[in-house]
């Protein structure tokens, strides 16, 4: 059994630097019986000739093209050889076993094919081990993502048109579609340490007038419970094209709706029919 981890960094500051090693050490430090390989995918095009430098066992990529989160992990997931594919964040903290009672989950329920630890500690007030689902932030956490490469074939590789907002709300979508079962696993323990990574990830807040004007507003956007989607570019350009490719806000809901009901009544392969995205249809 082989474990890829796959790591989106970017290693331009001593602080960056020691964030990422931290969830490297933290790695290899959480598992005893597991062969792993560890890639980072690196945003920093001259980290090759830094002063910066991570451990042998680590594998680092510095693509030619400029950052793209889904871009980065393909590059990651095809040069990675695992079984699992861990798809991850560099500002993690690992616990102690965290891929093996993923492992243990899948076991017993082989049909579940993705998987996301728990960003909290399970002090035993969970009833159950996990729980099937596709809400992001609920069952989906985009920071960890943990896939058996069986499924790379059928969904084909990650979307890259999502270069970093809304990647993993297509990523839940594109396996609600596939009827590919996703669980969260309340026994693995992995810490997200949200807003200390890299600023690539930050939200660039300008003059709403400046950026609007570079897109096709819909008019359901002109809308208060949408002004969170206008407060900045990042979340505005991820929206639209989630949106664009899903279908608009109130048919992504009559779809999603039908969907579960599918999945209720085990008719989950249906979903194929169902969720189609817009993108097909042009």
């Amino acid at each position: 059994m082989k474990l890829s981890i796959i790591i989106v960094a970017m290693t331009n500051s001593e602080e960056l630097f020691e964030i990422t090693s931290k969830c490297i050490n933290s790695l290899v430090e959480s598992e005893n019986n597991i062969e792993m390989e560890i890639i980072i995918v690196e945003s920093n095009k001259k980290y090759l000739i830094s002063d910066f430098l991570y451990p042998d066992i680590v594998k680092v990529i510095v693509p030619e093209s400029i950052f793209n989160f889904h871009k980065f992990l393909n590059i990651g997931i095809k040069q990675s050889c695992g079984e699992f594919i861990a798809l991850c964040n560099n500002d993690l903290i690992f616990h102690k076993n965290w891929f093996s009672q993923i492992l243990k989950t899948q076991k017993m329920y082989p049909q579940i094919k993705s998987f996301s630890p728990s960003g909290k500690w399970n002090d035993n007030s969970f009833d159950k081990t996990h729980e099937l689902g596709y809400k992001v932030r609920t069952h989906i956490m985009g920071w960890c993502i943990v896939a058996n490469r069986e499924i790379f074939p059928k969904i084909g590789f990650l979307d890259e048109k999502f270069d970093f907002y809304f990647a993993d709300n297509d990523y839940a979508m594109t396996l609600k579609r596939y009827n590919i079962k996703h669980a969260v696993i309340y026994n693995s323990y992995v810490v997200h340490l949200e807003k200390k990574s890299t600023k690539i990830n930050e939200d660039i807040r300008i003059d709403k007038r400046e950026f609007l004007k570079k897109y096709d507003i819909p008019s359901y956007l002109r809308k208060e419970e949408y002004e969170w989607v206008l407060d900045c570019e990042n979340n505005l350009s991820g929206f639209l094209k989630f949106h664009d490719k899903w279908g608009s806000p109130v048919l992504y809901h009559r779809k999603n709706k039908i969907s579960d009901l599918l999945i209720r009544f085990k008719l989950g392969f249906l979903n194929w029919f169902i969720l189609y995205n817009n993108m097909e249809l042009k």
